[in-house]
C-alpha cells in the first residue's frame, strides 16, 4: 500500500511541477479537511489526516497526505524504535485516495474549510513548495508532529486571524488514555505500548494537543472559529461523509493479557506454595520470571538512553521490570552458588514491595497486567527469601 502512495507521489509530482507554484485557483475552489477512521492494522490504529484541494474549473482533485513513509529505508524497524523515522508529504489523486480507504473499509469525513480566496491560494502554494524533494521529508514524532499535527499546523498558519477554540474544548485525558482507546483493538500490541510509554505520557493533553489523534481534528474544527479584531467566522463550512463502513461489534477477548496473567499469577502461586510446603523444586519458573522481566527492562533501558522519542523517557516499568534478573538467572543457574546468591532475591522483594506501597507516588500509570507480573515475580522472591522459615515448615 505504501509502495504504491509513493509512486503516485512520483507521478503526480512530475506532473506538478512544470506549473510549481503557477496554479491559481478560482473563486470555487475549496480546500478541506479529510479525517480517516482507525483499522486494527497496527500503523492505521489512530487514523489519518490528509489535505484536499479541489478545483472543478482546471479539474484539478489532489490529496495531499503527510503520513507516507516507506519500508524499504535502510534499517527502518531500527530507525523507527530510535526516533529516527522520516515521513514525506505526497500528493495523489482524490479518487485512488478515497478508493484506496474503501478497500480498507476505513471511514472518510470532509470537513470544507471556511476559506478567503487569498487563504486558500497562500495554502496550496505552500503545500506545493512543501512537496517538493528538498522539503518534503520532516522527522516524525508521534504525540507533537505527525500527519495530524502538521494538518492542524499549516491550516493554522495560513489563516487570516487566530484560530480560537470554544473553552472547555478538551477531554483532560493524558495521552496516555487517549491512544489507550484505540489500541484496545489489539491488546497484546497495547499492552507493548504501554510498556515502552514513559511518564512523559502521563502529562494531560490541552485541547491543542489532542489533535495529535485525526478524530480530534475533526472534533475541534468543527467548533474552531477564525477571529481577526471583532469578526469571527467558522473554520468549517460544511462537513460531509464521504465513506461510512459498516461497524464490527467489539467482543470479549479471553486472551487479552489481563486474562492470560491473571491465570498465569494463580499458577505460580499454586506452584511457589506447593514449593513451600515440599522439597520440590521450581527452577524453570524461576528461570522463565527472571528472562522475562530482565529482557523486558533491557529493552526498556535501551529506550530510555537512546531511543529519541520524548514519550519513552523517565519510564517507570524499570522498578519492577529489573534489567539486572536477566544476567542473575545464568547465575542462578549454578546451584552451588545459590546459597550467596540468596540476597539477591531479599533485595529484589525489598524493591518490589517498595514499587507497591510508592506506587500512589509514581507520575505514571500501570496497566493491571504489570502488577500481575509483579506479584508474580514478588511471590517467588519472598519464596526465596525465607529458605529457613521454610525448612521449618518440612
Amino acid at each position: 500500500m505504501k509502495k504504491i502512495v509513493l509512486l503516485f507521489f512520483l507521478i503526480f509530482l512530475l506532473a506538478f511541477s512544470f506549473q510549481g507554484s503557477a496554479v491559481h485557483l478560482s473563486e470555487s475552489a475549496e480546500i478541506s479537511v479529510l479525517t480517516c477512521g482507525p483499522s486494527k492494522q497496527v500503523h492505521a490504529l489512530y487514523g489519518h489526516t490528509a489535505i484536499r484541494v479541489r478545483d472543478r474549473q482546471q479539474s484539478l482533485d489532489v490529496v495531499f497526505n503527510y503520513g507516507v513513509f516507506s519500508f524499504n529505508a535502510p534499517n527502518f524497524v531500527y530507525r523507527f524504535a530510535k526516533g529516527k523515522t522520516d515521513y514525506l508529504l505526497a500528493n495523489e489523486r482524490f479518487d485512488d485516495f478515497l478508493n484506496a480507504y474503501k478497500r480498507s473499509g476505513r471511514s472518510i469525513d470532509e470537513q470544507v474549510l471556511n476559506l478567503k480566496p487569498t487563504e486558500k491560494q497562500q495554502l496550496l502554494d505552500f503545500l506545493i513548495w512543501n512537496a517538493k524533494p528538498e522539503n518534503r521529508e520532516y522527522r516524525y514524532n508521534f504525540f507533537f508532529d505527525n500527519c495530524a499535527t502538521r494538518v492542524r499546523d499549516v491550516v493554522e498558519k495560513h489563516l487570516e486571524g487566530r484560530l480560537v477554540f470554544p473553552e472547555g474544548a478538551g477531554l483532560g485525558w493524558t495521552f496516555r488514555k487517549h491512544v489507550d482507546e484505540y489500541q484496545k483493538v489489539l491488546p497484546w500490541i497495547n499492552f507493548g505500548i504501554h510498556l515502552t510509554l514513559g511518564s512523559p505520557a502521563d502529562k494531560t493533553a490541552t485541547a491543542w494537543e489532542e489533535m495529535f489523534l485525526p478524530d480530534f481534528i475533526l472534533k475541534h474544527f468543527a467548533t474552531a472559529q477564525i477571529q481577526k479584531g471583532d469578526v469571527s467566522r467558522p473554520l468549517v463550512k460544511e462537513t460531509r461523509s464521504l465513506y461510512k463502513p459498516e461497524k464490527e461489534a467489539a467482543g470479549w477477548n479471553p486472551l487479552s493479557p489481563g486474562m492470560v496473567l491473571f491465570v498465569l499469577l494463580l499458577g505460580v502461586v499454586l506452584v511457589s506454595y506447593r514449593q513451600f510446603q515440599s522439597r520440590q523444586e521450581s527452577d524453570w519458573l524461576d528461570y522463565a520470571l527472571l528472562f522475562l522481566t530482565g529482557l523486558i527492562g533491557l529493552v526498556l533501558l535501551w529506550f530510555v538512553t537512546v531511543s529519541e522519542h520524548p514519550a519513552m523517557q523517565a519510564n517507570y516499568n524499570l522498578w519492577w521490570a529489573v534489567p539486572a534478573n536477566l544476567p542473575f538467572m545464568f547465575l542462578w543457574m549454578v546451584k552451588k552458588w545459590r546459597p550467596a546468591l540468596l540476597w539477591y532475591w531479599r533485595a529484589l522483594a525489598v524493591w518490589l514491595v517498595l514499587f507497591f506501597l510508592f506506587n500512589f507516588f509514581i507520575p505514571q500509570a500501570f496497566p493491571l497486567g504489570f502488577y500481575l507480573l509483579t506479584i508474580m515475580l514478588l511471590c517467588r522472591a519472598l519464596l526465596h527469601s525465607f529458605p529457613s522459615l521454610r525448612r521449618r515448615q518440612l
